[in-house]
């Protein structure tokens, strides 16, 4: 195991213990081994959960400075999937901070990344987060038609996922049929 995984998977260990300020500084080890073994994708996810982590610990420069970095790195590599990662994240900090409608215009931002990509799980899970965010703002209907379109990036939906997804159809189907 190289250096950069190794310090990886101790800031791992550190995050989901609750030690945030340990695992931002794991993470940025990493991704300086990453560098330095000339591995950029590892070096910007390294980034990204450094920003996860500064967002959790309520550090919100730390947290911005962290995802504008493996922003720049995921677009310079032309990773969208990545870069929709980093995005989603900056709408959770927004939404952190209370900033509902800035939240909003990210979540849906790195929709469109991940939609752009076919990656349709991350999508189904952003669509899902702006989902309770749109309650949270008391837009019952926008809630109602994010979590519908999220019910649509997937292949294959449990009985539930189908039953409501004939729910949230039937009424649009009776007022305009």
């Amino acid at each position: 195991m190289n250096d950069g995984q190794r310090l990886k998977d101790e800031g791992m260990k550190s995050y989901r213990d609750g030690r945030y300020e340990d695992a931002a500084a794991k993470f940025a080890e990493a991704q300086q081994a990453f560098v330095t073994a000339n591995d950029q994708p590892a070096a910007a996810e390294a980034l990204n959960n450094q920003g996860v982590c500064w967002r959790q610990a309520a550090k919100w420069d730390e947290a911005v400075a962290a995802f504008d970095e493996a922003r720049a790195m995921f677009q310079t590599s032309g990773d969208k999937s990545g870069e929709g990662q980093v995005v989603g994240n900056l709408a959770a900090l927004a939404e952190s901070k209370n900033e509902k409608d800035r939240a909003a215009e990210l979540y849906q931002e790195a929709i469109a990344l991940f939609e752009e990509v076919g990656a349709k799980d991350l999508a189904k899970d952003t669509y899902t987060a702006l989902s309770r965010l749109r309650l949270k703002q008391g837009n019952v209907m926008g809630a109602v038609n994010a979590f519908d379109a999220g019910l649509e990036q997937m292949d294959k939906p449990t009985l539930m996922q189908r039953v409501a997804r004939k729910i949230l159809r039937g009424p649009g189907k009776v007022i305009g049929g």
